[in-house]
């Protein structure tokens, strides 16, 4: 592929969505910058910041220790150990071509596990006494997540802007619900966003479109699915168990 050909590419969207990306060729110190930026942000650390950020507000000091460290514990397998877990084994199984899922088809499957871990984990704090407007969130990012399981059959949305996406609505959220003035996180989340938009471009991993979708997909079902009354499919649940 001429330079003509591949930049034709990247304007239309569909550029590095079938082949591996071509790294540290022009520019190796940003490209090595970019990728430290995309580990440290990568979508399923997202929620134990979320976590770590919300529980040492002070409206959560009156919380047991245990059910501190419960929550904790609920996060790590849910949102890491178990997703990361099921990327090795597709990998592994040829189900999908690659662990860090180059290809969007090989997202499909991937995300909606993710999205299925994402929504137990959202149920286990509702069990484990969580507030209720931090589970709403929780389910709303299972959701966002879900939502990128389907684009991805077709288009490479941005997972890691859609998981910072949530993560920006959810401390909004947060400091509007609890009257907690998160006006400094809140800034530093959005810098934050900012840094990834820019490392996933330096990679060429997502257009410029594909990262706005994705921080938008994040943040509005955050903003609005969060709303729903999810305590009342849990309690459904719960009964059901």
């Amino acid at each position: 592929m001429t330079e003509t050909e591949e930049q034709k590419e990247w304007e239309n969207g569909s550029s590095y969505e079938s082949i591996e990306p071509e790294e540290g060729k022009a520019q190796p110190f940003l490209n090595k910058i970019a990728k430290i930026i995309s580990i440290i942000l990568f979508p399923l650390f997202i929620p134990m910041y979320g976590m770590i950020l919300l529980l040492n507000m002070s409206v959560f000091s009156c919380f047991p220790k245990a059910n501190i460290r419960l929550f904790y514990y609920i996060i790590v397998f849910f949102a890491i150990l178990i997703p990361l877990f099921f990327y090795q084994l597709l990998a592994f199984t040829k189900v999908i071509s690659d662990v860090r899922m180059y290809k969007k088809e090989d997202r499909v499957i991937p995300y909606i596990i993710t999205s299925i871990c994402f929504f137990m984990g959202s149920f286990f704090l509702y069990r484990g006494w969580m507030p209720l407007q931090i589970v709403n969130i929780a389910t709303a990012t299972s959701v966002a997540i879900l939502i990128d399981a389907i684009v991805s059959k077709w288009w490479q949305i941005s997972a890691h802007m859609t998981g910072i996406g949530a993560l920006v609505a959810g401390i909004f959220l947060v400091g509007f619900g609890l009257h907690v003035n998160t006006t400094i996180i809140l800034m530093i989340s959005l810098l934050a966003a900012g840094l990834l938009a820019s490392a996933r471009l330096q990679l060429k991993r997502h257009t410029p479109l594909q990262l706005a979708a994705g921080f938008l997909n994040g943040y509005l079902c955050v903003l609005f699915l969060s709303r729903i009354k999810w305590d009342y499919l849990m309690k459904i649940i719960n009964d059901l168990l």
